[in-house]
């Protein structure tokens, strides 16, 4: 059951006893009423509430009717608006109709049915004008609806129409652009098929192949490059059919001309890429990149061995330092011993006087003093607990001598072009001898060498000198932060070794100053450095970069904190990497 609307009354009247009587007698008949004392508060609460219809007086004070109905009909010109005037003011209700206002009530009202009357039918008007005008709205949208629908399919067939004409312009365009494009191109380029038919080909392939581009089509490829039927095993095409994946290459061969890069993507028989047709062949020129990379590699070759020669420099001084010491205590050990030498030799023959006499049965009072004060004299005491510490310290001192040379020449040593599974912790502990007087005045070395670390597949010399830059750098860093060091303090220089899985993983912390926020990003840039002049050229960090992780397949990274030190991290892998 539909319910019943219930319509909202705004009465603007400044007759209190009207207003009240008019709002009474309307609430009765089931509307709901809003009061209004003048046309400036009746405005307010139409503004507010949006009445169905408005009773007003022409005179009111503030705002009078006349203001009212304006400020109404700007704003909804559909809201019905009665006037209730007096009969004295005629001329007012004429001229309130002809601008537009609905209805009048002459007032004092003798009969509230006329207000009813005139009521309703305002409103009933009003709902069949609106109920009107949504019929109206509805049939002019219908019909610009229906009419736009009309011209949308008219537009829709000629687009399809025109689509049509241009589709089939664009493929010959399009079919003549690949053809004209592909030809302007350097590269080799091909089209094959599932069955390693060549589809199309464009002119540089079909002049390397010595044949004209139409005369390739529906030829295999293999029988073209290889002149056999079988496709060797880094067949890019293969693998494609394989995996459906693009796949790239670097072959070698004569007949193009010497270094290609071939790279293949798929191609799809329907939109969905679900399955796969054949390939798009790309075979590039690589031969100035692998003259490029051959000269490159050349001079970073040269470039480490003349850091290798600087760092053997450098550190000459500091190894005949360290030789210098343990040459020095065995050279005055030699001459204690030479000096012992010819006092046991005085010993020893008058023990030969001694032993003749006895022989002889002539033995004097006399020679058995002259052994027991040459015995005092010698301090043979003395000797017998001296001599044993300086043989001992010679030796050692000798160890010293063979230890440090046997590293400085395994250092310097060139190693093998080729990688080769080597000790990586023997080239730290060798790396740690040579350069020990490069840390020894700063720091103290503690080492946490893996005992059963894998040997790993490595280029020696160059890794040895990666060893070299990281520990100098991380002593450097420890004299930085100690300064002066009038107190002969030291940082502390830790190196450890591990396996982690198919990784070899060395970390190298040194206690220093760490690095600063703005220099961390340019680390390892070839001749940035963060030293004083002369103090570094900016390429030990970058070479030690490059031996790791272009040259070893590995990663060098670090960790750090300023003020607390820094970490450098080399990451290798176990498998061979070329």
């Amino acid at each position: 059951m539909t319910k019943k609307q219930v319509f909202t009354i705004l009465t603007a009247e400044d007759d209190a006893i009207l207003r009240k009587s008019i709002s009474a007698y309307l609430r009765k008949k089931g509307y709901v009423v809003l009061e209004a004392n003048d046309g400036a508060e009746a405005l307010e609460i139409f503004r507010a509430e949006k009445p169905d219809l408005i009773l007003s007086d022409l005179r009111m004070p503030e705002m009078d009717g006349f203001g009212l109905f304006s400020a109404v009909r700007e704003e909804s010109i559909d809201t019905p608006f009665i006037i209730v005037s007096g009969i004295g003011k005629m001329g007012d209700v004429i001229e309130a109709l002809r601008n537009g206002v609905w209805d009048y009530i002459t007032k004092p009202i003798e009969d509230m049915e006329f207000l009813y009357h005139a009521v309703a039918s305002a409103l009933e008007k009003a709902s069949l004008l609106k109920e009107s005008k949504g019929h109206q709205q509805l049939l002019e949208k219908t019909v610009s609806e229906r009419t736009a629908d009309l011209e949308r399919q008219t537009r829709v067939l000629e687009e399809e129409i025109l689509e049509r004409k241009i589709a089939e312009m664009m493929i010959v365009r399009a079919k003549k652009e690949w053809e004209r494009t592909v030809d302007a191109m350097p590269d080799l380029v091909a089209l094959v098929d599932r069955n390693f038919r060549m589809v199309r080909v464009n002119k540089a392939m079909a002049k390397v192949l010595g044949k004209e581009p139409r005369d390739l089509v529906d030829e295999k490829c293999l029988l073209c490059f290889r002149g056999d039927n079988s496709p060797p095993d880094y067949c890019p095409h293969a693998l494609l059919l394989d995996d459906g994946q693009p796949h790239t290459v670097e072959i070698f061969d004569e007949r193009l001309g010497g270094h290609y890069e071939v790279t293949v993507v798929p191609y799809f028989e329907d939109e969905g890429g679900k399955v796969v047709a054949g390939s798009v062949h790309v075979a590039r020129d690589i031969n100035s990149r692998k003259k490029y990379e051959h000269d490159r590699d050349k001079l970073q070759t040269r470039l480490l061995h003349a850091q290798k020669l600087e760092s053997v420099g450098q550190l000459a001084a500091g190894i005949a330092h360290e030789i210098n010491t343990p040459t020095q205590y065995v050279g005055s050990n030699v001459q204690f011993l030479q000096e012992a030498f010819e006092d046991i030799r005085g010993l020893v023959d008058k023990f030969k006087d001694l032993l003749d006499a006895v022989r002889k049965e002539n033995i004097s009072p006399e020679l058995i003093e002259e052994v027991e004060e040459l015995l005092e004299e010698v301090d043979w005491e003395y000797l017998v607990e001296e001599i044993p510490q300086t043989i001992s310290q010679s030796q050692d001192g000798i160890k010293r001598v063979t230890s440090i040379v046997r590293a400085m020449k395994e250092f310097s040593h060139p190693g093998s072009k080729d990688k080769k599974p080597v000790d990586l912790n023997h080239i730290i502990t060798t790396t740690i001898t040579v350069a020990t007087n490069e840390w020894k005045y700063v720091a103290r070395i503690e080492t946490d060498l893996s005992p059963d670390l894998p040997s790993v597949p490595l280029l020696t010399d160059e890794m040895g000198q990666v060893i070299l830059n990281l520990l100098v750098n991380g002593a450097q860093a420890i004299a930085a932060k100690l300064g002066e060091n009038p107190e002969g303090e030291k940082g502390v220089l830790s190196i450890q070794s591990r396996q982690d899985g198919s990784w070899v993983e060395v970390r190298i912390t040194d206690s220093g100053t760490g690095i600063p926020e703005e220099a961390r990003a340019r680390v390892f840039d070839p001749f940035f450095t963060t030293k004083k002049v002369g103090k570094g050229t900016g390429q030990g960090l970058a070479i030690a970069h490059d031996v790791v992780t272009q040259k070893h397949g590995g990663d060098l990274s670090f960790e750090t904190e300023m003020g607390k030190g820094t970490t450098l991290i080399i990451r290798l892998p176990l498998a061979a990497y070329s």
